[in-house]
């Protein structure tokens, strides 16, 4: 029999072995409380990450972590959740869009979050000396009103379809840095300076290395996020990022090469791969300041002696699809009736003979004016499937006499030359935004500093035609306005557009709570959760 003395501690032994099983359980199901680390392999650094001066989608992903927004873009692209506003409601006229801003929100640095952050974000985002890209989302916004700490109003010049995600689009920055600071220089802060209102903050950011960033303990949704710290690992070499994720020295990994997702699905059962439906497309871009790209007919003749599908089949099994202009099948404006320029390598030489390129003196280039038909062609260092791309469409236009420089930069020297437009061709990406709007890459006034239109690509007819798109309520009357535009720069090809990938995400199956996106794939990283 046991004493009284072995009871009890019979009986606390039983109760803390419980505690212990419960405790593993609760961790197990839902990974709420646990101390993990991510581990996310990138091939690319960041350009920035203080949104009211980077371009880069891929530091889109990582400051939206950082900073918030009022509302939530949903995956449907049309509809917003909550975010640093709890409702919204327009005015019977709909051109006043009242916000209720949450109560509970704290600033990484301790100050309180409310409406004269709001305010002071939309002057800055305004300003034309911060030179913000996305300042031209908020020209139908006349002003914006402070009613009390948590209630702002924005009042529209006119009523369209977009008045709720041109006033939400862009996170809201601190009023008591904004105040501070010339508008000029806000751009200039970087991003780990700033305090912040979203899930993690930056612990340390060696540029060129790695990126890490810590659970913000200030994060007003329930705590802090599952994880405590994410690293972001540059590597510029997909071979060596696929090595270290088959190891097990990362934990996941973006645009994982197709020929390697093929032997993932065959070898692999500690990875998990996510394949769906992206919103980029991969393009060539034509300088149109820059002879002969400013002529469309050449543009068409290049574009017709590139075998895209020999690109998409030798290069990505299947995970890619063919790609026909400015929109891709997610956006509800896209336009399925256009269909991409033929192959066409013998049609390309007659166009490019009519334009005066001829064959002179035995060279195997044709020449114009006494100058060679000879460009590069650019794209950023350590992508292989790009530089793939490179040497296919060299040897491609060499049939036709044309001379191609293949030419691999590190990435954020790419990334300024491209914004620079100090180039001849481009091979790169966008990710369309969620808006059916063509203005930020198609505009004449999207050209120079600040803008996307960095192929100097002017239209005044898909502008007035993308203008009218845009101002309608109705979607589907809108539709056929869309149609005509895209028609438009489909046929004078200032891109020659090459495919649409599908997105490739591998992640551990340690992981829990992985859910990517349309949007992004680490949209919800606040979630995910190290298993045991």
């Amino acid at each position: 029999m046991f004493s009284g003395k072995n009871r009890y501690c019979s009986a606390l032994s039983i109760l803390l072995l419980c505690i212990v099983v419960f405790s593993s359980c609760s961790k197990n199901n839902d990974g709420r409380g646990r101390e993990g680390t991510l581990i996310v392999g990138e091939i690319s650094d960041y350009e920035g990450l203080n949104p009211m001066s980077t371009t880069d989608a891929h530091a889109r992903d990582i400051y939206n972590l950082l900073f918030l927004s009022l509302l939530d873009e949903n995956d449907d692209f049309l509809t917003f959740s909550p975010r640093l506003a709890t409702s919204w409601e327009f005015s019977e006229d709909r051109l006043e869009l009242t916000f209720h801003l949450r109560e509970d929100v704290i600033w990484s640095d301790g100050i309180k979050f409310t409406a004269r952050d709001v305010a002071a974000t939309f002057k800055l985002q305004i300003d034309p000396e911060t030179v913000w890209s996305g300042r031209h989302l908020k020209e139908h916004i006349d002003s914006l009103e402070v009613i009390d700490d948590l209630t702002v109003v924005y009042h529209f010049n006119h009523v369209y379809p977009y008045q709720v995600m041109d006033a939400v689009d862009g996170p809201i920055m601190p009023a008591h840095i904004i105040n501070g600071t010339c508008p000029a220089e806000f751009g200039r802060i970087a991003a780990g300076e700033l305090p912040v209102t979203g899930p993690f903050k930056i612990e340390k950011w060696e540029k060129g290395q790695s990126l890490i960033l810590a659970a913000n303990e200030n994060y007003y949704d329930e705590g802090k996020p599952r994880l405590s710290r994410v690293i972001f690992k540059i590597i510029p070499d997909q071979v060596t990022l696929v090595t270290q994720l088959r190891d097990g020295e990362i934990d996941c990994m973006e645009s994982v090469p197709p020929a390697e997702v093929v032997r993932i699905r065959e070898d692999n059962t500690k990875l998990r791969i996510f394949d769906f439906p992206t919103r980029a497309y991969i393009y060539l871009g034509w300088n149109g300041a820059r002879k002969p790209f400013d002529n469309p007919r050449v543009r068409r003749a290049l574009t017709m002696a590139i075998d895209r599908k020999l690109i998409i089949d030798n290069l990505y099994y299947g995970y890619a699809d063919r790609c026909s202009g400015a929109f891709v099948p997610l956006i509800w404006a896209y336009n399925p009736e256009i269909e991409p320029l033929p192959y066409n390598p013998k049609k390309a030489a007659r166009i490019l003979k009519k334009e005066g390129y001829s064959y002179k003196d035995g060279d195997r280039f044709l020449n114009k004016d006494g100058k060679r038909l000879e460009f590069e062609i650019v794209t950023n260092h350590g992508n292989q499937i790009r530089a793939d791309i490179q040497i296919m469409i060299q040897e491609m236009l060499s049939k036709i006499g044309v001379k191609v420089n293949p030419v691999l930069l590190e990435w954020t020297v790419m990334l300024e030359r491209h914004k620079a437009s100090d180039f001849d061709g481009i091979i790169s990406a966008w990710r369309v935004g969620t808006k059916a709007d063509l203005a930020p890459i198609w505009s004449c006034e999207a050209r120079g500093e600040g803008g996307y239109n960095r192929v100097d690509y002017c239209n005044s007819m898909v502008d007035s035609l993308n203008k009218l798109a845009t101002s309608m309520l109705d979607f589907e009357k809108a539709k056929p306005v869309f149609y005509r535009a895209q028609k438009i720069i489909h046929d004078e090809q200032p891109y020659t557009f090459l495919y649409i990938p599908h997105n490739l995400f591998v992640v551990s199956k340690r992981f829990g709570g992985v859910r990517p996106d349309a949007l992004s794939n680490f949209h919800y990283l606040y979630d995910w959760y190290e298993k045991d």
